[in-house]
């Protein structure tokens, strides 16, 4: 049996996961706050990158949210607009697909032309990559699918 999906709703200060039945967990970071405090740069630098991933595992840490099958994310942040692959609704990005993106932000981090590493720009939007990825990894979703409502 397929565990119901898992709506994500990133916001400046906080990150919102919405479990099938009304449960929900907050997390202490957010677009805007990762993206101000800790993402300085445009690229981010690598330690940013680091110190970024740390924040959103202390974060997610701090939830006491078990890994396992919990199904796919679903979000409908404007924010999905902007990864590349999940500019509509009904469109999901794989873990695979959502590690790729990671990988080119952090080949820009490390110096490769933007045009080469064929990377998504903006502090908000790297931000809003690092959640999502260590959400993937660390609670075990497989995908994320873009949704209307």
């Amino acid at each position: 049996m397929t565990a119901p999906p898992v709506r994500l709703r990133l916001q400046a200060r906080f990150t919102l996961l919405e479990f099938d039945g009304g449960e929900s967990v907050t997390l202490p970071v957010g677009l805007r706050d990762l993206a101000e405090v800790v993402l300085r740069h445009e690229p981010p630098t690598p330690a940013e990158l680091e110190r970024a991933i740390d924040v959103v595992e202390d974060a997610l840490a701090g939830s006491r949210l078990a890994q396992g099958a919990h199904g796919d994310l679903v979000t409908v942040d404007p924010v999905r607009l902007a990864l590349p692959g999940l500019d509509a609704p009904g469109a999901c990005l794989t873990r695979d697909d959502v590690e790729s993106l990671f990988q080119r932000l952090a080949s820009r981090a490390l110096g490769m032309p933007a045009s080469a590493a064929g990377s998504p720009h903006g502090r908000e939007l790297a931000a809003a990559i690092v959640i999502v990825r260590e959400c993937m990894h660390h609670l075990g979703f497989d995908r994320i699918r873009a949704s209307e409502a």
